[in-house]
């Protein structure tokens, strides 16, 4: 396993900085329109920022539905090889993303007063509230678009594009915020037109990739695999009930910090919705990562794998946020004051307060994003709703309400800890009920039944390092194929087939750059033969169509590919999350 461990971890922690930048841009840009708001218009348009945050939790929520079951799917799909699929489940993807922004954009454009009303805004607040859901909404449908893009973007390789849409949107919304604020006083309706631009503008950095040829992954309305609609909702929706229930906890919580704080604590809250996600971005992007990865590990049915990116998570990106939990208490005062700069009024010290307190639940925050998507990607959809419900609405409002009588507004700041724990407890709890007993060992934690994957002693991992682990590699295959009682051809294809291709890989994709690169080789007995799976983080090399368009008539140039493509039964290639995977089939 160590090679695997090898890959594994290098393209984990090639995907979850995208995930952290896309998390973080949202929180980013947040910060600086509640600067912008409450340094330039007034502390109150920071609650207004606060109120109508409900709605794009809303909103989340719903592509999270269509997002979450395709990117399960699509990851299934890409773990058995079948990538037509994955097309027609990006395609049902971008359609139903497309039509679901359209519809968002007509309701909180032609009905924005009623949006403010549901938003929970009083009188004084109700219009301003009314104007930034009209200008915000008309950046709702490259919201939607974007989402899927940035995801499907990644399984391209292309991850490079995401890191510049960030940046970008980031510079934008700045540039934007200062024209329509400072320079031209156009109020809270400012605010939401320079978020809608940026919505604008990273979707069309996004989507020009899928102008190209160069796409693996194309939109048709041909290609939608239309069958798959209700799988992919239902897939997506336990995920989504957590966003839906946020949004009703936002709307809970914040009736009950106006009660026991009034609008200097409804502000506090506000600044944390904002700030909030820079520090839980490493936690969020794990979790999606989890998902993304995981649904590729189904799809194989790859314990060793799955084992090995659940032991990641929960050390390394744990010790991780543990550091961020502490800067983050370091800094309550400092990032109170970005949005406050009065340190002596009531909005300030209620602020410093609950950052100090938030923080202590990000270990947490960590815990439940891993566990909720991991159970996600394995279809245990009742215990992602059990989790949704509890981690999204009760573990933190009945908290606040037992509290906040008794303590006060410090009540509702500790009720996200106490849910964090107690919503942690969950997958622990559903893992008895799954098995009716204790889980004994990791297997039976990680819920994998009998019949799932291949067991130790039925596989064969090989790490490859250099040409001199290709022949020593060679002779340990045949003998491993021998000894499981399978036919001397075989055993003699089996290691020919690695000793070529992996030798092919050492050779020209090992040495093609200065980077330190792994090579996975699995030998899996099968009921009719031998499968051999490749696995290499060199750059996209694609022996299938080199074997095609050799000329026929020049019988000594890549010799060695053509007669392993000719001896296989099967021989398939893909490259997807940067990742060269090559499938042969000896029977």
């Amino acid at each position: 396993m160590a090679s695997d461990n090898v890959v594994i971890k290098k393209l984990f922690f090639k995907l979850l900085p995208v995930q952290i930048m896309l998390i973080g841009m949202g929180s980013i840009n947040s910060i600086i329109d509640g600067t912008i708001a409450g340094r330039y218009i007034d502390e109150r348009t920071v609650g207004v920022i606060g109120l109508f945050f409900v709605i794009v939790t809303i909103v989340s929520a719903i592509s999270s539905v269509i997002l979450g079951g395709a990117a399960v799917l699509s990851g299934n799909y890409i773990g058995t090889g079948e990538i037509e699929k994955a097309n027609g489940v990006y395609s049902l993807c971008i359609f139903l993303s497309l039509m679901l922004g359209i519809i968002t954009t007509a309701v909180c454009f032609c009905f924005p007063e009623q949006i403010a009303i549901f938003c929970g805004s009083d009188e004084s607040l109700k219009e301003s509230v009314a104007q930034y859901s009209r200008g915000y909404s008309l950046g709702f449908i490259p919201m939607f678009l974007s989402a899927p893009l940035s995801h499907y973007l990644q399984i391209e390789n292309q991850s490079k594009r995401n890191y510049i849409g960030v940046v970008v949107t980031i510079i934008f919304n700045i540039t934007l915020n200062v024209i329509f604020i400072t320079v031209l006083d156009m109020g809270v309706i400012g605010l939401a037109y320079a978020t809608s631009a940026c919505n604008w503008i990273f979707f069309l950095i996004l989507s020009s990739y899928y102008f190209s040829n160069k796409a693996q992954l194309t939109f048709s309305v041909g290609n939608i695999l239309w069958k798959k609609t209700i799988e992919l909702i239902k897939i997506g929706s336990p995920g989504a009930l957590l966003e839906f229930l946020l949004a009703a906890n936002g709307l809970t919580i914040n009736r009950i910090i106006l009660r026991y704080g009034g609008e200097p604590a409804l502000s506090a809250r506000a600044s944390l919705n904002m700030l909030g996600g820079f520090f839980v971005a490493l936690g969020m992007g794990c979790g999606t990562v989890i998902r993304t990865l995981s649904s590729v590990y189904v799809g194989e049915e790859d314990r060793d794998s799955i084992k090995y990116l659940i032991k990641l998570a929960l050390t390394k990106v744990m010790a991780m946020m543990f550091a961020i939990m502490f800067i983050m208490m370091l800094l309550s005062g400092p990032m109170a004051l970005i949005f406050f700069p009065d340190h002596t009024s009531d909005t300030y010290i209620l602020t410093k307060q609950q950052y100090l307190i938030y923080a202590l639940a990000l270990p947490l925050i960590l815990l439940v994003q891993v566990q909720t998507n991991y159970l996600q990607a394995t279809k245990n959809n009742i215990a992602v709703q059990v989790s949704s419900i509890v981690d999204g609405y009760f573990g933190t409002v009945i908290p606040a309400l037992i509290l906040a009588p008794i303590i006060g507004i410090l009540g509702i700041w500790w009720s996200d800890f106490i849910g964090g724990l107690i919503t942690a407890m969950v997958y622990p709890v559903y893992a008895v009920f799954y098995w009716k007993h204790i889980p004994k060992n990791k297997d039976e934690w990680l819920l994998f039944r009998d019949d799932f994957g291949v067991k130790d002693d039925d596989r064969l991992c090989i790490e490859i390092t250099g040409m001199e682990d290709v022949i020593g590699s060679s002779e340990r295959i045949q003998k491993y194929v021998t000894d499981k009682k399978y036919s001397g051809r075989i055993a003699y294809f089996s290691a020919l087939a690695m000793e070529e291709m992996a030798g092919n890989i050492v050779r020209h994709g090992f040495n093609a750059d200065n980077k330190k690169h792994g090579l996975d080789v699995r030998v899996i007995p099968t009921k009719n033969g031998i499968m051999l799976r490749i696995k290499d983080d060199c750059k996209p090399f694609d022996p299938v169509e080199i074997s095609r368009i050799f000329n026929s008539e020049d019988m000594s140039k890549n010799i060695g590919i053509r007669m392993i493509s000719k001896i296989a039964d099967e021989f398939t290639y893909q490259n997807m999350f940067g990742l060269n995977v090559l499938t042969i089939v000896i029977k």
